[in-house]
């Protein structure tokens, strides 16, 4: 099944790799993200792994062992004498390509590292993007997106309207989306909202990225932390667009 990918390098970034690149947490996130989701598909060790993907030949043995995928690991970055490969995103390619590891890319790949490069996004995009989510996962979704009226908790001065129908709902849950997909869908829940109220919406913005930090912070620890905030920034920081005709 195709699934949203986003092939744009994150370009932001806090300190630098040996190549001089500079990198963000976020940018070092989601590297290491991805190389955890390719570890628990296996047993194998990192060594292994090199072994695999990165010789000239499948299962070649390394005298002395580039250690790719543990760099990846400790320090969200490709090392240059990985040598075989240009780049960590054609190495995610070529581990996407192997039967036991399919499905993986996406953490790398996914439209949702691009949500935290945004200026700004109009309420026509955040449905086309969400429309492509349901495309892409061939879940039926609604010719008119059915906007549903949901209240959050009991304070009567936060109503807002929701892209997608409890029954659509019910169909992205059944098509077993990776975990970063309903993250990407999440913040994009998370816009809409803001198109549609004109009370305050701290709410409703720690109502979305609860799971966003419960995410980061499972999967990465203390570092986990440190991108949901800066994660966080950057969400709040786009500006929404209240128009919701086509430009």
């Amino acid at each position: 099944m195709n699934q949203i990918q986003s092939p744009l390098p994150m370009e932001l970034e806090v300190k630098k790799s040996r190549g001089g690149q500079k990198k963000t947490s976020l940018a070092i996130a989601r590297a290491k993200l991805w190389c955890l989701e390719v570890k628990e598909r296996t047993a194998l060790p990192y060594k292994a792994l090199d072994e695999m993907f990165l010789g000239k030949d499948p299962g070649e043995v390394f005298f002395e062992p580039p250690k790719a995928f543990e760099k990846i690991w400790r320090r969200g970055i490709y090392p240059r004498e990985a040598g075989h490969r240009r780049g960590i995103e054609e190495l995610v390619e070529v581990v996407e390509m192997h039967p036991d590891f399919r499905g993986t890319s996406i953490v790398f790949n996914s439209r949702f590292w691009d949500l935290f490069e945004l200026n700004s996004i109009s309420a026509a995009e955040i449905l086309q993007r969400i429309d492509e989510v349901f495309l892409e996962h061939q879940v039926k979704r609604q010719p008119t997106p059915q906007i549903e009226s949901w209240r959050y908790g009991r304070n009567p001065e936060i109503d807002v309207q929701h892209p997608v129908s409890p029954l659509e709902m019910l169909g992205l849950q059944a098509a077993n989306l990776n975990k970063i997909t309903w993250l990407y869908l999440t913040v994009l829940f998370y816009f809409f909202a803001k198109t549609t109220i004109a009370a305050r919406f701290e709410r409703v913005l720690k109502l979305h990225t609860e799971a966003l930090r419960d995410y980061f912070e499972e999967r990465l620890g203390d570092f986990g932390g440190e991108c949901f905030l800066e994660a966080l920034k950057s969400i709040q920081n786009v500006q929404v667009i209240r128009v919701f005709e086509a430009p």
